[in-house]
């Protein structure tokens, strides 16, 4: 996806989820995004996707032991948003987020999730975001989101 809103080199775009990672161990530890400790491990630019990794922690269970729909709607958020952000350089604010939850984490397991720019408009952005069991491949929820536009470029994509 060719625009003037993304960047176009993944040396760039992996300055930015490492720079997302340095906030949440620092600037904004103590945070959720910080508490969920996210592994940031690529992108793919032809796809304008980055791929984050989750391990279950046990504050992230609900009471039937299991990883809660809140914190799986949070990491759906995170990974959509750090796509944005990564791809951008900018953070925007979510506008909305439509979460399908098809599956559930358990303690321990690491979740792979994958974020990608659908679309870069001049007013908003839209993004996906699927969350999978690294071991059995398994998909645990996905979700399609709007981001507001921050940037106010005046050369949207088509």
């Amino acid at each position: 996806m060719a625009n003037s809103f993304l960047l176009t080199d993944k040396e760039s775009v992996m300055k930015n989820l490492k720079k997302i990672e340095e906030e949440n161990s620092g600037l904004h530890a103590g945070r959720v995004n910080s508490l969920m400790a996210a592994n940031y491990v690529d992108c793919d630019i032809q796809t304008s996707t980055v791929t984050i990794e989750f391990e279950i922690k046990p504050w992230e269970l609900n009471r039937a032991g299991v990883l809660h729909g809140g914190v799986i709607c949070t990491m759906l958020d995170h990974t959509a948003g750090a796509a944005l952000t990564a791809f951008s350089g900018s953070w925007c604010p979510t506008v909305d987020i439509d979460v399908r939850f098809i599956s559930f984490g358990q303690l321990g397991d690491t979740i792979i999730a994958t974020g990608r720019i659908v679309s870069a408009g001049k007013s908003v952005f839209h993004t996906e975001a699927v969350l999978k069991n690294k071991d059995t491949g398994k998909i645990i929820a996905t979700s399609t989101s709007t981001f507001l536009n921050v940037l106010k470029k005046e050369n949207p994509a088509l």
